[in-house]
């Protein structure tokens, strides 16, 4: 591990770029909610419920704003202080937002299946996001708090066409891509940056949910760039595909742990 982890960091600051992908192995571990107290107690309350479902990603908001991951915050921190000073881009799947609050340059961050940041009419009418419903998020908390009951929340509700307001997440009735696809934009240009160069490529967490984002890419750009070298680090699927050859390095452990450990020279 030690060895490994020394070589990751050698490697980060010899290459002329670092290219950071973060998948469902890397994110927020849920179960800090699922352990709260008040917080079963409001699930079984809107399992009888249905017509309130609609609060549980207000109380996921407020689950990371307000109890905070401490490994998965130790392992962002560390990977912080690698890429400090360096080019680097970094492509997110998960849908936390953790990767926004440790300081990384957010011009150099992509989080394509979208988050908690944003919001949007379900049927996305105007092409358009929204800012955060503050005011139905501070009820839902009060509700949380027994400071007011269910039946004073109301959804909120699109001005333009009548109907629900969502988070910009992936998996909404129609996706708002203008949430991620400017820094998409960029994320390309940054990519035909990495031709011929030496090139780090760190895959975090990267499984099967969605591989055509992040994972076969990657493999792709480590084909074409005889002068890349990718480490992929995940508890099962760290395996690397015959072709990358001596050109990539497969990691069999836990991303969250491996950084929290000590990614740090």
């Amino acid at each position: 591990m030690d060895c490994t982890v020394s070589e990751i960091v050698d490697k980060v600051e010899s290459a002329e770029l670092i290219l950071v992908g973060i998948g469902e192995e890397f994110q927020y571990d849920w179960n800090i909610l699922l352990q709260d107290e008040r917080y079963k107690e409001i699930e079984k309350e809107i399992d009888e419920r249905e017509e309130y479902r609609w609060i549980t990603p207000f109380l996921q908001k407020m689950a990371l704003e307000e109890y905070e991951d401490e490994n998965l915050a130790k392992a962002y921190r560390n990977l912080k202080e690698i890429l400090d000073g360096r080019n680097y881009f970094i492509i997110s799947t998960v849908m936390e937002d953790y990767v926004y609050k440790y300081g990384f340059k957010e011009e150099r961050i992509v989080t394509p299946c979208g988050g908690f940041r944003k919001m949007q009419c379900d049927y996305n009418c105007s092409g358009q996001l929204m800012e955060i419903d503050y005011e139905t998020y501070e009820k839902v908390k009060l509700y949380y708090n027994k400071k007011n009951d269910l039946e004073e929340l109301h959804e909120p509700i699109c001005s333009k066409c009548g109907q629900k307001i969502r988070f910009n997440q992936i998996g909404t009735t129609k996706y708002a891509q203008e949430g991620y696809l400017p820094r998409w934009e960029t994320y390309m240009k940054w990519l035909q940056g990495t031709v011929n160069k030496k090139v780090c490529v760190i895959e975090l967490g990267v499984g099967m949910q969605m591989p055509t984002i992040i994972r076969w890419p990657f493999e792709r750009i480590i084909y074409y760039n005889k002068k890349a070298f990718l480490y992929r680090i995940h508890s099962t699927l760290y395996q690397l595909e015959e072709k990358i050859g001596d050109r990539g390095m497969g990691i069999r452990e836990k991303p969250i742990n491996f950084l929290s450990n000590g990614f740090v020279k």
